[in-house]
């Protein structure tokens, strides 16, 4: 289990850091931070600069003058609006670590403690609150409900292991024949038990009527297709995209649905990527959306 010393960043590692999840924009005097936990660019003020930039980056000190000084960095990069910060997907091998490492069940209260890579410190977690201090880049593969239950446990689940030959043999001569020692002794007996047990129930399968033909899976609407993606999943999509963010390309690449659409489904999707925080832009050859500095 890891301890409460706090591992700074060296010189370079740092200024690495920054110019990846940093974006400054001159024109609006806005300072963009990347928070490395739930995978989303946040205006970076006086007052939330500490639970956005991590404290081996960052250090100690007072909030103004870590943001001027995170602000001053952030100046000497070129300004990228499609910049995307750390977003780094773990194994399972390095998810095991981490929860040897990095998780610890505590009592009097009873409470399990995770450590909050941002803040620096050990915070008491519950499955309603996994989401803000657990990296989505250890729970993203696996989803949030497993990644509670392995927070719980401490441990990785352990694949489900396939039987061997022989346990496979074993498995089948006890549901075919019963225990070991009611086998039937001779090739002919085990014949003759397969017969009688197997051959009458084909019988009987094959005189019952045909099943009726299953029903088609009704596809997932429109809306429950909005639901279900907005606005996270379209976070983390949109950010392996390259050029424009159409309207189109939203409808055919993310919701995975025909294009055209109907006036009432143009209203919602629009709709939609407003509340998510996107605005519609056009230039001279099409209309697009951006994200919200």
């Amino acid at each position: 289990m890891r301890d409460d010393a706090v591992r700074m960043l060296s010189g370079p590692n740092q200024r690495g850091w920054l110019a990846r999840n940093t974006r400054y924009d001159p024109e609006t005097d806005r300072l963009l931070v990347w928070n490395i936990i739930t995978w989303k660019w946040c205006l970076a003020t006086t007052e939330n600069i500490l639970e956005l930039c991590p404290l081996c980056v960052r250090g100690f000190g007072d909030p103004g003058g870590i943001w001027k000084d995170v602000r001053s960095k952030a100046t000497r990069q070129f300004y990228a609006p499609q910049q995307c910060g750390d977003a780094p997907v773990y194994s399972e091998a390095e998810r095991s670590a981490w929860l040897r490492e990095s998780r610890r069940r505590k009592c009097l209260p009873e409470r399990i403690e995770i450590f909050n890579i941002i803040q620096g410190r050990w915070v008491a977690v519950t499955q309603e609150n996994l989401a803000e201090h657990y990296s989505r880049s250890y729970w993203e593969p696996i989803g949030l409900g497993r990644a509670w239950a392995e927070i719980e446990a401490g441990r990785v689940a352990a694949p489900e292991t396939e039987l061997t030959l022989r346990e496979h043999a074993e498995f089948l001569a006890e549901h075919l024949f019963g225990t070991l020692p009611k086998t039937p002794a001779t090739a002919d007996e085990r014949i003759s038990v397969i017969v009688e047990d197997f051959y009458s129930a084909r019988e009987e399968q094959e005189r019952a009527p045909p099943p009726p033909p299953p029903l088609p899976q009704q596809l997932p609407t429109f809306e429950e297709r909005l639901d279900a993606r907005m606005p996270e999943v379209l976070e983390v999509w949109a950010t392996s995209q390259k050029g424009h963010i159409t309207s189109r390309l939203v409808v055919e690449g993310l919701l995975q649905y025909q294009w055209p659409l109907s006036r009432i489904h143009q209203r919602a999707l629009a709709q939609a990527m407003r509340q998510a925080g996107w605005t519609s832009r056009r230039n001279a050859k099409m209309r697009f959306w951006v994200k919200n500095a």
